[in-house]
């Protein structure tokens, strides 16, 4: 009975990190705690608990124990550069747990996958149109919620970041990370719909509330990004793409888009290429293969460019720095790479689903939103499982969220 009941309601550890990134992020984490609120508690009970169960199983297969051995290797490689670089206790289990925890959840198998992923959707459609509509208030308001919210908070340097900027910041982070929830959430709608739903009657509220969320970040990447998705996805669809043409003049004419056009007239790496070039002239060694400077060892690199940490804001390079060149070419194959060859060979969808999949990936590339060990990974992983999970039960049928 037990196990039954179990098998009827979504996964217990998916719903503990669903908690951990949208009821309690890490900044209501720091309105209550002094110390280790970057350590998404709820996200990393939840992938202690997936660790246990797959661990319990006993032997795995080949395919299954693969992940699981470059973890182990990367941990090793984890441990070396943070004693190697003289790091506390305290630093290694923030780095730890926001980098090399959330991996598990990667490659899970959900219990009761179809109401766990209807879960999920259902979450981050909440999720993005709370994002949107409060964030459009705010404008209104003068930005009076969201300052109000960070210096509850304790947290000065966003408070800085929103009075001269207007991009949109919400409750869970960055206009970057806000733009990677929006791109999730039309990733994980369309694909919910078209491989179980069989329809897209809907997707039009998705679109407009998405499209509005990533325009009001005016995050280069991702407006590309979106806009890229919308012609692959819908370009053969003549509704829905008269739709999309007359959503993206609406918010032209309205100056929805005046701030990401304003970003694309300067440089499209936002000044990252281009001090990356200035730098890696001068002579300093920046990479070792097999150990790194240890975390947060981007900032130590003032003395050459009050910004220089902006060239270590593409992941490859952050983590090549901070753990070595192997732990970092080590972290693409299992994040993006692994799970992409699964997708393709796996996937009852694999070219819609590699496709968001890919898109997503780009994003995350594009920040150093996975290199702040906070909550940033647990968020890539949690859709790559959902985008893998679909994949695997994508021939049978679902209910309507």
């Amino acid at each position: 009975m037990a196990e039954k009941g179990r098998r009827d309601r979504a996964d217990l550890s998916i719903i503990l990190v669903l908690i951990g990134l949208f009821l309690v992020p890490a900044f209501v984490r720091r309105m209550v705690l002094t110390s280790f609120y970057q350590v998404n508690i709820f996200g990393f009970l939840g992938c202690l608990y997936i660790l246990y169960r797959t661990l319990a199983k006993g032997k795995m297969k080949r395919e299954e124990g693969l992940p699981y051995l470059l973890m182990a290797v990367m941990f090793i490689l984890l441990m070396s550069s943070e004693f190697h670089a003289g790091r506390t206790i305290k630093g290694f289990v923030r780095v730890f747990s926001g980098l090399l925890m959330p991996l598990p959840l990667l490659f899970y198998r959900p219990v009761n996958p179809e109401k766990t992923i209807r879960l999920v959707v259902k979450s981050f459609i909440v999720v993005s149109v709370f994002i949107t509509v409060m964030g459009l208030i705010d404008f209104l308001i003068g930005k009076k919620m969201i300052t109000a919210y960070y210096l509850l908070a304790h947290d000065d340097n966003y408070y800085g970041m929103v009075m001269d900027s207007n991009r949109l910041y919400s409750y869970v982070g960055h206009p970057l990370y806000n733009a990677e929830i929006f791109l999730i959430t039309f990733g994980l709608n369309y694909a919910y719909n078209e491989i179980f739903l069989k329809k897209h009657k809907n997707d039009k509220w998705t679109i407009l509330v998405t499209l509005t969320g990533v325009a009001m970040t005016a995050s280069k990447s991702a407006i590309a990004i979106y806009l890229g998705l919308l012609f692959v996805l819908y370009c053969r669809d003549i509704r829905y793409f008269a739709f999309c043409i007359v959503i993206l003049a609406a918010g032209y004419f309205s100056h929805l888009f005046d701030s990401v056009i304003e970003r694309f007239k300067g440089s499209l790496s936002t000044g990252r290429n281009e001090v990356w070039e200035r730098i890696s002239g001068s002579g300093v060694r920046f990479f070792e293969f097999f150990w790194g400077q240890g975390s947060d060892k981007k900032y130590k690199y003032s003395y050459l460019e009050e910004w220089a940490r902006a060239a270590f804001e593409y992941p490859y390079r952050l983590f090549a720095l901070e753990f070595g060149i192997l732990f970092s070419a080590i972290i693409m194959v299992t994040i993006f790479l692994l799970p992409a060859y699964r997708i393709f060979k796996e996937s009852s969808h694999p070219f819609l689903l590699l496709i968001l999949f890919i898109a997503v990936s780009l994003h995350v590339n594009m920040y150093n939103g996975i290199g702040t060990y906070i909550d940033s990974m647990y968020l890539f992983c949690l859709f790559g499982c959902m985008i893998l999970s679909m994949g695997r039960i994508g021939g049978e049928t679902c209910y309507e969220p």
